[in-house]
């Protein structure tokens, strides 16, 4: 083109006679494309599927086939592994440091507790099931899945049966279950830090409130969540 341009410009008055030309416009503009054509199979059916899948140890596993590796390592490190043990075995010495342990140890072999939430909703069709059930329907089948509404609520009827608490320690109650839904278990530490607790006057308001009671209730709360 840039060798032509000479030649071009010699005849510039009737190239620009073209482009200015109304019809030629009209021609660049609505010139006849190719139509597009869709087609319609009415008699055609289209089947679409999906399915979860988890990865472990360069394998890829079904939900099934995953929690039965679950099972199978939890079985294989009842005594082997310190939090799966007190879990199983000794539900008393369940604190916030035991969960942490428990929850690094899976993750450590690839069982990451999200992975295994969307493995029992996807097998036992039960939107969310606690890590504490995870483990104790693993090592033994008949234990129940438990949400961890319900194992919250079920571990608090039971500290507070037979328990006659006043409108202040119903009140902390009602506190420790909304935390314990989303942690499992309680600790002084979390009296201390955790707003729920601080922005209520914290761990001292709490053995206040309990009085000299305020450990044993701790440790009966733990007990309850675990068993």
């Amino acid at each position: 083109m840039a060798k032509s341009l000479p030649e071009i410009f010699e005849s510039f008055t009737s190239v620009m006679e073209l482009l200015r030309n109304e019809q030629f416009q009209k021609l660049l503009v609505d010139y006849e494309r190719a139509k597009k054509v869709f087609l319609v199979g009415y008699e055609v059916k289209d089947d679409v599927s999906s399915e979860v899948l988890f990865a472990r140890e360069g394998t890829v596993l079904k939900p099934e086939d995953y929690l039965l590796a679950f099972s199978k390592f939890v079985r294989e490190n009842a005594n082997a592994i310190e939090a799966i043990s007190i879990l199983l075995n000794r539900p008393k010495n369940w604190n916030t440091s035991v969960l942490n342990e428990l929850k690094k140890k899976l993750k450590e072999n690839t069982f990451f507790e999200d992975d295994l939430k969307k493995a029992h909703k996807s097998v036992y069709h039960k939107d969310t099931v606690d890590i504490i059930s995870m483990v104790k329907h693993a090592a033994k089948e008949t234990e129940p899945l438990l949400s961890p509404d319900e194992r919250v609520n079920q571990a608090i009827e039971k500290v507070t049966a037979g328990k006659k608490l006043n409108d202040e320690q119903q009140k902390w109650m009602e506190y420790i279950k909304e935390h314990l839904k989303q942690n499992m278990t309680l600790g002084e530490e979390d009296l201390k830090e955790l707003p729920v607790f601080t922005d209520r006057g914290g761990l001292t308001k709490f053995k206040k409130v309990f009085a000299n009671e305020y450990e044993k209730i701790i440790d009966e709360i733990n007990l309850a969540i675990a068993a």
